[in-house]
């Protein structure tokens, strides 16, 4: 299948309807890769390989097909039923990347308890919607101030969905808190920082929002293979799947930028 293939195939489904390998050495998976990707080296995946689910598609990739192909024999060995190796591999990939270890960003989600985990997941959101406020004071022009409200706007409507679909009542005070942390693990104030001076038009602006969905996607689709309790697996799989709708609006209003047409993202 190749890298367009793939995609394709992928955005078509949730992420527990398939899982995608990454089979490159630890500092090769460090340095990028494809989100909510699981990394086996390929050396490793024969004795590593009862970690996959045999039940659903496995699609595979390396840096260029070689390893991911000789991975799939692998597989197949073992009697996972449909296998399949992204041609090309990360190279031949159009489309966002992540980066870091394959525990980063779960630091911040140590409790068991679905409220604590909540709340986190919640504060990020709201971090994230801070984040595109203080941009907008960074901002020159009015239709990116107007993009930048809407993004916010957008991420205020998911956190009143997330309190309705999962009626927890946040603690008393959060309202109107300042919150360092946004989706991914990113820290708000170091990323407005760095990326401030980056930002030059409409396309900048939607290429950084989805940067930061696709961190928080990758997170919140290792939380949810890492975590054994029922209630917070589907809670995270949940978010996946919410981050996943995001970036295919985001991804859908960069179509009509490029294409000289108006956008408008939904509210969430």
């Amino acid at each position: 299948m190749s890298a367009a293939e793939a995609r394709i195939f992928m955005q078509k489904k949730s992420a527990a309807e398939y899982q995608l390998l990454d089979v490159r050495q630890r500092s090769e998976f460090e340095q990028k890769h494809l989100p909510d990707a699981i990394h086996i080296p390929l050396l490793d995946l024969l004795s590593r390989s009862s970690e996959l689910n045999s039940r659903i598609p496995t699609l595979v990739y390396c840096h260029c097909g070689m390893r991911s192909r000789a991975a799939c024999q692998v597989l197949k060995g073992q009697g996972f039923p449909e296998v399949i190796n992204i041609k090309g591999g990360i190279r031949a990939w159009n489309g966002f990347l992540v980066s870091g270890h394959e525990t980063r960003g779960m630091e911040f989600f140590v409790s068991d308890e679905f409220e604590n985990v909540f709340q986190m997941a919640y504060m990020m959101e709201a971090g994230l919607q801070q984040f595109y406020l203080a941009m907008v004071d960074v901002v020159a022009q009015p239709e990116q101030k107007a993009l930048l409200k809407l993004m916010a706007d957008f991420e205020d409507g998911h956190m009143a969905k997330l309190l309705r679909q999962y009626r927890v009542e946040m603690a008393s005070g959060a309202e109107g808190r300042n919150f360092s942390l946004m989706e991914g693990g990113f820290d708000k104030d170091k990323t407005l920082q760095a990326y401030s001076n980056d930002i030059e038009n409409i396309e900048d602006i939607i290429y950084l929002g989805m940067m930061l969905e696709t961190q928080a996607y990758d997170l919140y689709s290792r939380l949810s293979r890492k975590n054994q309790a029922p209630k917070l697996q589907q809670f995270y799989q949940d978010m996946a799947d919410e981050e996943k709708i995001h970036l295919g609006q985001l991804s859908r209003a960069l179509d009509k930028v490029l294409a000289g047409q108006n956008i408008a993202l939904p509210q969430g």
